[in-house]
């Protein structure tokens, strides 16, 4: 094989392109030009695999033929140098060389390359070759994904407008699970994505930030699977709305504004500025409904809205180290996005620093889920799940009596403290604590045991029921029932 011909070329309609160091060839017959860098590499070796450049090539050529000349390269827009670079190298390579891509030395940012440029020109085996590599590479235990990315404790979501303050490194290792996350969605690669979205919700399950980032990839990729429990997540912890001081006047008392909205009577009502008309809307909508937090206390960041000592401060909750945090929105523009500001009870933590954007549309789903899922389980504690009674409880008797227990174990342990300490909206956590507290139920004495089985067979459906359906409570439209 011919040696590369390094260097800089002007071509004659005045472009300063430059010769990849690599990847042009003396030899070559096909002159490519990416961003400003020219390669010139052969069409055999670009034509296998059943490639798109194959059938490109296999197309009648005009005179002036692209790709012969470096004054008439084949401008392939939107790749990277860098990528193409990559991709090129598995092209070229030798066995022993691939080989390496294959241990836990492999190089996750090439192997990346590889896969996506692969995909979209239709190499399929070297696609499939290193999609494989890539989820024998994540699979490693220790997981190398989870031990290069900041533990969810000092995570920071950065806006891209905030990233040149952070280390390079961090964020660069923090990309890659995104990009492992659009590639897998985007080869259609379920085993890649199964394992990627576990990673990030064992992540979120502990970090604001983290559950910020899984939203956010949920909305752009469409991902269902990802969507519920994101924004499950986002819910319990942050303060969707800035609640204002509004008294609905669901005890009697008249009706005030906060002094920050602008109001003036006329005939004996209340008139509401234009301005301040939308903010109102959405804050009387949560105190519609955010319950007020549970005497005894509640988790910090469980509810929807928590009034704030001022419109700009986090909103904390006294003797929790859960992280909470604040939304807040402009009230000059009802288009303006609103962001979190999260804070932390730890010393140590970053993420107080970093404000989250949240779209009106992102705060729509959340108050939305979080109005669904509270019917859901109104819905739920006054109609307990029926269960299929054992074939050994055959009388209508011994079915009236293990219909009775199951009745009253329900009523109490629907109201049991394990349970009104946690968010009404925390269908799922609610119900667990109910299996808890099955589990650790006494005898009764009129429910059979088989029965007994059955039931517990029948809320863990239940359970699953809901986590299934988990992403519909967040999407527009939402469910059709409950």
């Amino acid at each position: 094989m011919a040696s590369p011909n390094p260097g800089a070329t002007e071509s004659a309609s005045g472009h300063s392109w430059t010769r990849d160091d690599k990847y042009y060839f003396e030899d070559g017959s096909c002159i490519l030009l990416i961003e400003d860098i020219l390669f010139n590499v052969h069409r055999s070796m670009l034509s296998r695999d059943g490639s798109t450049f194959g059938t490109m090539f296999g197309l009648p050529q005009g005179e002036h033929r692209e790709g012969k000349s470096d004054d008439n390269p084949i401008i392939l827009h939107g790749e990277r140098a860098f990528e193409f670079r990559h991709f090129l190298w598995a092209l070229y390579a030798l066995p022993p060389e691939l080989q390496v891509l294959t241990t836990p030395m492999a190089n996750l940012v090439q192997l990346i390359s590889i896969a996506r440029i692969s995909n979209k020109y239709a190499f399929r085996s070297l696609e499939t070759w290193a999609l494989k590599a890539i989820q024998d590479y994540v699979n490693l235990k220790p997981s190398p994904i989870l031990s290069s990315i900041p533990s969810p404790t000092y995570y920071v979501y950065r806006p891209s407008s905030q990233s040149g303050d952070s280390d390079n490194s961090t964020e660069e290792n923090t990309a890659n699970l995104t990009r492992l996350i659009s590639l897998a969605q985007l080869c259609g690669h379920e085993p890649l994505l199964n394992t990627m979205i576990n990673f990030l919700r064992e992540l979120m399950s502990s970090s604001l930030h983290y559950a910020y980032l899984a939203m956010t990839l949920s909305d752009e990729l469409d991902l269902k699977t990802l969507r519920g429990p994101a924004y499950l997540q986002v819910m319990h912890r942050a303060v969707i709305v800035k609640p204002l001081q509004v008294d609905l006047n669901l005890t009697g008392s008249s009706s005030s504004l906060s002094p920050a909205s602008s109001s003036s009577s006329i005939g004996g009502g209340t008139s509401i500025s234009t301005a301040s008309h939308q903010n109102l809307v959405i804050g009387a909508m949560a105190n519609a409904v955010a319950p007020l937090a549970p005497l005894g206390g509640a988790p910090a960041g469980s509810l929807l809205a928590v009034p704030p000592t001022t419109t700009s401060a986090s909103t904390s909750t006294t003797g929790s180290a859960s992280t909470s945090s604040s939304l807040s929105s402009s009230p000059s523009s009802s288009s303006s996005l609103s962001s979190i500001s999260s804070s932390s009870s730890s010393p140590t933590s970053l993420t107080n620093k970093i404000s989250l954007p949240i779209t009106p549309a992102q705060q729509i789903r959340l108050l939305s889920g979080y109005y669904r899922l509270s019917l859901t389980w109104d819905h739920l504690r006054l109609t307990p799940p029926p269960f299929d009674h054992a074939s050994s409880c055959s009388t209508t008797w011994h079915q009236h009596g293990c219909t009775q227990a199951w009745l009253e174990f329900w009523k109490e342990k629907t109201k049991c403290d394990a349970v009104l300490s946690l968010c009404s909206a925390d269908v799922l956590g609610r119900l667990r604590a109910i299996l808890k507290e099955y589990e650790r139920w006494g005898s009764a004495a009129y429910m059979h045991n088989d029965c007994r089985v059955s039931a517990k067979r029948c809320l863990g459906e239940v359970i699953r029921g809901v986590e299934e359906r988990l992403g519909e409570y967040f999407e527009e439209g939402g469910l059709s029932g409950v």
